[in-house]
């Protein structure tokens, strides 16, 4: 890892965790079997926030040479990487969930490619499940027509895998990030305490003039929602406080009315319409989650019916 009189840091991989120690550590092996990473041009970064799993006893022990830094509160997201970018010394950050493994090579090719691009603000690869099976690794920038009509916008493949295709957006498990584009933006709003950070960043990215890049031939694979599986409700209402965020940020207020009023309608049909499917744990936990959700709404719409409490 970088030290002493090396060379420059090209690579800033940050790393945040919340009690996931098991993942954590995986994440980190996966790092160190890269010897394209194992160079003083790249650091490692963790952002724990408030970890109480003896995540910290496993970095100091076992992965010494890493940079590791702990919030004394869970601060979410958007805050703890902000916090973390600001001590990389990167050309690149590469931001990772923790629940993520690196495949050899795959961030070498990725920085490759970016290096080419002088006007790169954003690259994804293609995320893998652990038989390494394509992934989401797009996304649409959330709207009122996509709630109306779910399914009415679908990602178009396009060309070889080798392309790099500009997109709307990207899934934040992993993005390659140029760290002057990221700075001079502002970094992650912290408003966000999880959920749709990326989908902010990735807009505000590209309306400062910055491309925003899916390069499908490399590869990270996901472990895909092990981090919030436990606490599915609470992960899903705390997304619907980013998505009304999100919406009131980038939209007038009739716009953002109007997708109030048909969220709040899909989850009053879905309480009178469902308990006739009530058939399986599934849908039993769905029913449990719009009566949240609407519940959230009678609320007031507060920011504590998701995972700031947890």
């Amino acid at each position: 890892m970088s030290s002493g009189q090396g060379p420059a840091v090209s690579v800033s991989i940050v790393i945040i965790t919340k009690d996931t120690r098991e993942l954590l550590e995986g994440c980190l092996r996966s790092v160190k079997k890269d010897p394209s990473l194992n160079t003083p041009a790249t650091e490692i970064i963790i952002i724990d926030n408030a970890s109480s799993d003896g995540t910290d006893s496993l970095v100091r022990q076992t992965f010494p040479d890493v940079i590791y830094i702990k919030n004394e509160v869970n601060a979410g997201f958007a805050a703890a990487v902000n916090r973390a970018s600001r001590a990389a010394a990167g050309k690149y950050i590469l931001f990772l969930n923790s629940d993520t493994l690196l495949i050899e090579g795959e961030v070498a090719k990725m920085v490759g490619i970016a290096d080419g691009m002088h006007n790169l603000g954003i690259m994804g690869p293609q995320l893998v499940y652990g038989d390494l099976s394509a992934q989401r690794s797009v996304a649409f920038v959330p709207g009122l027509k996509g709630e109306i009509i779910p399914g009415s916008r679908r990602i178009k493949k396009k060309g070889t895998p080798d392309d790099v295709a500009d997109v709307e957006s990207l899934i934040g498990a992993a993005i390659l990030v140029r760290k002057s584009a990221f700075d001079a933006i502002g970094g992650f709003d912290e408003r966000f305490f999880f959920f749709l950070e990326e989908t902010d960043l990735c807009v505000r990215m590209r309306a400062a003039g910055c491309r925003v890049v899916f390069y499908p031939a490399a590869r990270v694979i996901h472990l895909q929602g092990k981090t919030v599986r436990k606490t599915w409700v609470r992960g899903r209402l705390e997304y619907n406080i980013s998505l009304r965020k999100f919406i009131r940020k980038h939209h007038a207020r009739p716009y953002s009315l109007a997708f109030d009023s048909v969220k709040f309608v899909k989850a009053l049909m879905f309480i009178v319409f469902l308990p006739f499917l009530l058939l399986g744990e599934r849908s039993r936990l769905r029913y449990l989650y719009y009566c949240k959700l609407v519940d959230w709404y009678f609320s007031g719409c507060p920011d504590n019916f998701g995972l700031r409490s947890q």
